[in-house]
């Protein structure tokens, strides 16, 4: 379209030589209308510049239209147990280092863990204030991994069928947070052992271990 309309643009100019001779030059008359051009832009108001931060933030907006974040919370909670989880050995936080531990919690070959009736009574009593579905049926499995507090190489816990699960949470938030009420779903409620601890010297030159699980 421009092309066309430039070469439209043309007319007849008179062109005298220094000899007396006249003749007539067909030239597109494109100076006046590069002007133009250039004015009517001059005229247009400028769009203000876009902060990198602003451009970003458009940008994933747009990425992520149609998805929805979900937020998981992992939490580890400590029972009032009078012993250990998987041995007859006294818990009691806060003692010696290594003052109450047997061959089980030292991961001797031969040593067989028993579970606490009482690790299983407290698990129940939580997936039920969870509103959880209690399995009738349920496993421990070995979970394979190297530490240096984890004397077994592996830590007794829970995996494809924990003691609770599919339960929920009903809560009246704040005003400050927006008020309402909401529901937040729980995926599961599973029993493990704990780790133990590191204790690092001042100097960082040593480390002395701390089985408490």
């Amino acid at each position: 379209m421009a092309v066309t309309l430039l070469r439209g643009m043309r007319t007849p100019i008179p062109f005298r030589s220094n000899s007396g001779f006249f003749s007539t030059v067909l030239r597109p008359r494109l100076s006046r209308f590069t002007t133009r051009a250039e004015s009517a832009q001059a005229t247009e108001p400028k769009a203000a510049p876009r902060s990198i931060q602003l451009a970003t933030k458009e940008a994933a907006e747009q990425k992520t239209q149609g998805f929805e974040a979900i937020i998981g919370i992992e939490t580890h909670v400590q029972l009032s147990t009078v012993t250990k989880a998987f041995c007859s050995c006294p818990y009691s936080y806060g003692s010696q280092p290594n003052s109450t531990i047997c061959p089980t919690c030292m991961g001797h070959p031969g040593t067989l863990p028993v579970l606490n009736e009482k690790v299983v009574e407290c698990a129940v009593k939580l997936g039920l204030a969870l509103n959880c579905e209690i399995s009738m049926t349920s496993k421990f499995d070995r979970k394979q991994y190297f530490y240096p507090d984890l004397p077994k190489g592996y830590q007794i816990s829970q995996f494809d069928i924990p003691i609770a699960k599919k339960g929920c949470v009903d809560l009246d938030l704040p005003v400050e947070f927006g008020g309402g009420h909401r529901k937040f779903g729980v995926t599961r409620v599973h029993m493990e052992e704990d780790a133990g601890k590191l204790l690092h010297s001042e100097s960082s030159s040593y480390s002395q271990v701390f089985l408490v699980y």
